[in-house]
């Protein structure tokens, strides 16, 4: 079977409050799942960097909706790619601190420590969002 894999970058607005992460990632796990979209999330204060992965059409309806979210701006797409299996099996969102792990793996993909979503050229948003899937599956394998 084909997917497609989406994956834009955008700038958080006004409307962006910390308290909006969990009605997000409720809505999200929702839609997704019913849609089965998988993918990931990461944001901080300042912006967004997203992939989708499922079917081409229900790629496309999901991120119609999310461009209409007031809580982000300067939506663009980094890459947009056919593949024969899914990246990221599940559907998760990280808030990536500003700590060092964090600006180690910014450094390593980007040669900046800031996380600055609107300039990643598409191999880099790739492999560092599957960097950061690796370190949430880390955390949760220790929790565990």
């Amino acid at each position: 079977m084909s997917f497609v894999r989406l994956i834009y970058a955008s700038r958080a607005t006004v409307e962006f409050q910390p308290s909006s992460i969990q009605s997000i990632l409720q809505a999200a796990r929702k839609n997704n799942n019913q849609n089965y979209i998988t993918g990931l999330l990461c944001f901080n204060q300042r912006g967004f960097l997203q992939c989708l992965e499922g079917k081409r059409a229900e790629v496309n309806r999901t991120f119609q909706r999310i461009l209409k979210d007031p809580r982000h701006e300067n939506v663009e797409i980094i890459s947009f790619q056919y593949s024969e299996k899914r990246e990221f099996e599940s559907w998760n969102m990280g808030y990536l601190q500003n700590n060092q792990i964090m600006r180690d793996l910014l450094m390593r993909h980007t040669g900046s420590a800031e996380f600055l979503p609107l300039t990643l050229i598409p191999e880099d948003a790739f492999a560092i969002l599957k960097d950061i899937r690796a370190m949430m599956e880390e955390v949760a394998a220790e929790e565990a």
